[in-house]
């Protein structure tokens, strides 16, 4: 018994001490548990992949060991081919479904020959070689023009062709995208198809004629917008596979177009002024010649008619 203490004191604190000691093996047990549980499961953990590891290499070892077998020079073949249709990754940066582009080219020549006549022929001769056609034709004395059409991919030779044919004055050259055109057109030109076939099936279905009349009205408005839309694709696509070349041939002594024109002196104004009196005699003469039949019709009128007004005065004089 400790001096000052309360027998009863005491006693309590024993019962505390005692308790606490076996709350502290009871965790101290716990944590063993728990470690050794810990360790357990660690190393079954490195047993399963192991033994999960050892069938794997029993199985692909007998298969590397077979590799000269019959089979097996087969399978290797097979795996081959499949990896050679497996289709490669594309290169970077190219674009995979490219739309082919719609353009219309077109170029202009002027060029100076010794006889626009033979050069014109030349033109003629290159073209319809080329694959194209003279759409146009003008010529004179010491001028030619022409406009050709030509397959696209033969717009550049046939350009280089006319230009060896003399000296190059004058050349130009146009290109117009008409891609989104024309994948516009093709769009609208399907879906009023696919319309078109859609109100016929109705008016396959009608039964009344007023069904009939207004179905039928309606096919006519679309089948119209059909026409349309499928004209003026034609014509688009015939100006991207046929380009437009237009040729000037001038002769040596043949003038420019456009030149400015000598400035007129008093010779020319006094031409000019001689030009405008016989034009003016000339009318007035036209003018003479055109009222000269009516004279006589018109005196003998009114000769009538002064005589009727005379007797009329006589007989108003007498009267009165």
């Amino acid at each position: 018994m400790t001096p000052g203490v309360a027998p009863g004191h005491e006693e309590a604190m024993t019962v505390v001490r005692r308790v606490s000691r076996r709350t502290a093996v009871a965790v101290l047990a716990a944590l063993v548990v728990l470690v050794g549980a810990a360790v357990a499961i660690g190393s079954g953990g490195g047993g399963s992949a192991s033994s999960v590891g050892s069938p794997a290499t029993a199985e692909y070892a007998p298969s590397e060991r077979m590799v000269g077998a019959p089979g097996a020079d087969a399978a290797a073949g097979g795996v081959a081919a499949d990896r050679a249709a497996v289709p490669e990754d594309p290169a970077p940066g190219v674009p995979v479904g490219v739309v082919q582009r719609s353009l219309v080219r077109s170029a202009a020549l002027t060029v100076e020959v010794a006889d626009p006549a033979a050069g014109a022929r030349d033109v003629r001769a290159a073209a319809v070689a080329a694959g194209g056609f003279v759409a146009q034709e003008q010529s004179g004395r010491d001028t030619g023009w022409m406009v050709l059409r030509v397959p696209a991919d033969a717009l550049d030779r046939l350009t280089e062709q006319v230009s060896a044919l003399g000296t190059v004055t004058e050349r130009s050259t146009a290109v117009v995208d008409a891609t989104e055109e024309v994948v516009d057109l093709d769009a609208r030109v399907a879906g009023q198809q696919a319309s078109v076939a859609r109100v016929r099936a109705l008016l396959a279905e009608a039964t009344s004629i007023g069904d009939v009349v207004a179905i039928e009205s309606e096919l006519a408005r679309r089948e119209a917008d059909l026409d349309s839309l499928t004209g003026r694709l034609a014509a688009l696509r015939d100006q991207v596979a046929l380009s437009t070349l237009t040729v000037e041939l001038r002769g040596p002594e043949s003038p420019p177009v456009g030149a400015a024109a000598d400035a007129p002196g008093f010779l020319d104004g006094l031409a000019a002024g001689w030009a405008g009196l016989l034009a003016l005699g000339t009318g007035v003469g036209a003018l003479l010649g055109f009222v000269l039949p009516f004279v006589p019709v018109l005196a003998v009128v009114g000769g009538i008619a002064w005589a009727a007004a005379r007797g009329v005065r006589r007989r108003r004089a007498a009267s009165t």
